[in-house]
């Protein structure tokens, strides 16, 4: 019977995870509502806590049903690519969050063999010009900016 449910592992391990994060948000202080800007610090984490534990939720009803399939071998590709998110972590203290989103949009779908340059280039200038708008405009956060701090504060 359970091996009919090919997702139910994985999707555990993320609830588990999801909530054993969200109690260490328990911990987090808060500010008066007169001196908060924007959200308070546990409120982004547990509403992104809340979405991977509904995603995976419906990860588990999907799977279920469903025989394990074989495993696909692990190309370069993938490795390579875990060399260019590892890069973004040091580059985003350095560039900020705009920069290093826009360089990991552009190097990684030419990395997977994208051959339309320009969708690339438009999805590596959207992502990061949303993510920007989104969390500094409608949620009021402010997100670290590296170099771009003087033109984006």
């Amino acid at each position: 019977m359970i091996r009919h449910w090919r997702d139910l592992l994985p999707g555990c391990v993320l609830l588990v995870l999801a909530g054993v994060l969200y109690w260490v948000t328990t911990g987090f202080g808060t500010v008066p509502p007169s001196f908060a800007q924007g959200m308070q610090a546990a409120d982004m984490p547990r509403l992104i806590l809340g979405i991977i534990a509904l995603l995976s939720l419906v990860m588990i009803y999907q799977g279920r049903g469903h025989d394990e399939e074989a495993k696909p071998v692990i190309t370069w590709r993938m490795w390579a690519t875990t060399l260019v998110l590892l890069a973004s972590v040091f580059l985003f203290g350095v560039l900020g969050l705009t920069l290093t989103t826009m360089l990991t949009c552009l190097v990684i779908p030419l990395l997977w063999g994208e051959r339309r340059k320009l969708h690339v280039v438009i999805y590596a200038i959207g992502v990061p010009v949303c993510i920007y708008l989104l969390f500094t405009h409608a949620l009021q956060l402010r997100l670290p900016q590296g170099v771009l701090s003087p033109w984006l504060s």
